[in-house]
């Protein structure tokens, strides 16, 4: 049996992943940015979320279908985007897409993902969302937008929370960096772990699949990708350049990033679909406050003019059912996923959702709630 297939919760993962890859590959997952206050903070603000059941309340056994923009999904949470994914283990994203097409949930493609939209859309189906990182150059962007509505994409995420790149003190220590750096240090931990060692020679190097069509011949090399992302991908998110993103994208716009009524309520002024309430997991700015102490407010502030969902600190079911209670539609997880694929490959991809659903599901029974649309009565106030 499989190893993965005796983890019991997404703390099993982890360890598990820890034995498997790198140390500087098990650092990217895990850290947060500065000292982790927010991310901590994450943690401490989840548990603090406690549900109420009704035991006298007629019974129905749970169940999780839940429906976003027309869709209906198998279940009310999805898998967040996740940058250089093929680090951790190659060939990573395209394990999660297939995890998507498996139980009919949403999966979100990072711009700086190491597989392309094409190959995305191959093995998610039509449970592939595409995550974009706002490229300074626009005829890239809208090359971009155009390929994501070629494979039939139909919600655009836009992340608005990196106007620049979060301070990573272990990344930084470890000599971590796009592209990656051979060092002694990292020889050293790679030879500790000869399964992902011999994953990664037989696959390459991880490469930004989504972005080399738009480099010529002499950046082609991973080498040259860091300097080509400072100049020519990331530029900064307002209001104005969502207006002309709105314009130019005839699908579902979701912002992500969302942490105040007046962000949500302004981008829901210029016709946007949705938000993902978020703090990037802890990984941007160590004095953000976690969504769980700003959904109530924006869920309130929207007053369901938009589609809520929130990603950030997902650890378990019980963290999906915490989200569900204060509001947001549907929840987000990323570390999971990864440290899922981390441990087993496609198998561990699989048990991160499988734990999730479980959990949620036996929560739920234990409430006596019915669906995900009525964990908010199961709130304690």
């Amino acid at each position: 049996m499989p190893a993965v297939e005796n983890a019991h919760c997404i703390a099993d993962l982890k360890q598990l992943a820890r034995r498997r890859i790198p140390e500087f590959a098990f650092d990217y997952i895990e850290e947060g940015c500065n000292a982790n206050i927010a991310m901590q903070g994450n943690r401490r603000a989840l548990d603090s979320v406690q549900l109420q059941p009704y035991y006298t309340d007629a019974y129905a056994k749970p169940q999780l279908h839940t429906k976003l923009f027309g869709k209906q999904y198998d279940l009310p949470f999805g898998i967040a985007p996740l940058g250089l994914s093929g680090l951790v283990w190659p060939q990573a994203s395209v394990m999660h897409a297939e995890t998507a097409q498996k139980t009919n949930t949403p999966f979100v493609l990072s711009t700086v993902a190491t597989i392309s939209i094409e190959t995305a859309a191959a093995h998610a189906g039509d449970n592939l969302w595409f995550q974009l990182y706002p490229p300074a150059d626009r005829e890239i962007c809208l090359d971009l937008l155009a390929r994501a509505k070629s494979v039939g994409c139909e919600n655009l995420v836009v992340t608005v929370d990196v106007p620049n790149p979060g301070r990573r003190i272990k990344a930084i220590k470890s000599g971590l960096s796009v592209p990656p750096k051979i060092t002694p240090t990292s020889i050293w931990q790679s030879c500790q772990r000869p399964l992902w060692s011999l994953a990664t020679v037989t696959h390459g190097l991880p490469q930004f699949a989504n972005l080399t069509p738009y480099m010529d011949s002499k950046t082609m090399a991973m080498k040259d990708a860091a300097e080509f992302i400072r100049t020519k991908l990331r530029d900064v998110v307002d209001l104005a350049w969502l207006e002309w993103l709105r314009e130019h994208w005839q699908g579902n716009l979701i912002v992500k990033g969302i942490l105040t009524a007046h962000d949500a309520k302004a981008v829901m002024e210029i016709g946007v679909d949705g938000i993902v309430v978020s703090n990037h997991g802890g990984r941007q700015l160590d004095v953000a406050p976690s969504p769980v102490q700003a959904l109530p407010n924006i869920v309130a502030a929207v007053d369901g003019g938009v589609t809520v969902m929130v990603d950030s600190g997902v650890e378990s079911g019980i963290d999906v059912a915490r989200y569900l209670a204060l509001g947001a539609q549907a929840v987000f997880a990323g570390r999971g996923f990864m440290y899922g694929v981390a441990a087993g490959g496609q198998a561990g991809s699989d048990r991160c959702a499988t734990l999730l659903q479980l959990e949620l599901e036996q929560l739920m029974s234990q409430l006596h709630c019915s669906s995900p649309q009525a964990l908010s009565k199961h709130l304690w106030r």
